[in-house]
């Protein structure tokens, strides 16, 4: 009976309609892949903190097999780095940073737009449990360096 049943749901979940909403969910992601194949490069950092309280800077992202390194120069000197992950037109980076209290620990989450432009938020833990903005725009490609 349990094997019947488990054959069934199986087979019915094998056939996926083919709506206009799959259709365009699948054209959509692959146009943006082809838009935004790359991310790498220098970025201006621009950010609006709980309380409203602005920030810039710079932000440097470079590709190493599959996933990203990013490093954030903000403000008056601080510098950070974190290791990120790509999902179709998302980028996730965590980082650490040594603090007043210890060490604090954050999380950005980015959605990427043709640019590219990175539209995104990010937390921190120890933190207050909110959620910050950030935006970082694109300046220009990293060179390669000559062997």
């Amino acid at each position: 009976m349990i094997c019947r049943m488990f054959l069934i749901v199986s087979t019915l979940g094998a056939f996926t309609p083919n709506t206009p909403e799959t259709t365009i969910a699948k054209v959509g992601k692959a146009g943006l892949e082809q838009d935004v194949p790359d991310i790498s490069g220098y970025y201006t950092c621009r950010g609006l903190e709980t309380g409203g309280k602005t920030y810039g800077g710079v932000a440097v992202i470079t590709k190493k097999n599959d996933v990203y390194l990013v490093q954030w120069m903000i403000g008056s000197g601080s510098t950070f780095t974190g290791i990120g992950i790509r999902q179709g037109n998302t980028l996730s980076a965590s980082w650490a940073i040594p603090g007043e209290r210890g060490l604090v620990r954050g999380v950005n989450t980015y959605r990427i737009e043709p640019g590219p432009r990175l539209i995104g938020r990010w937390a921190t833990l120890p933190g207050a449990g909110n959620l910050q903005n950030e935006t970082l725009t694109f300046l220009k490609n990293i060179e390669e360096e000559d062997d």
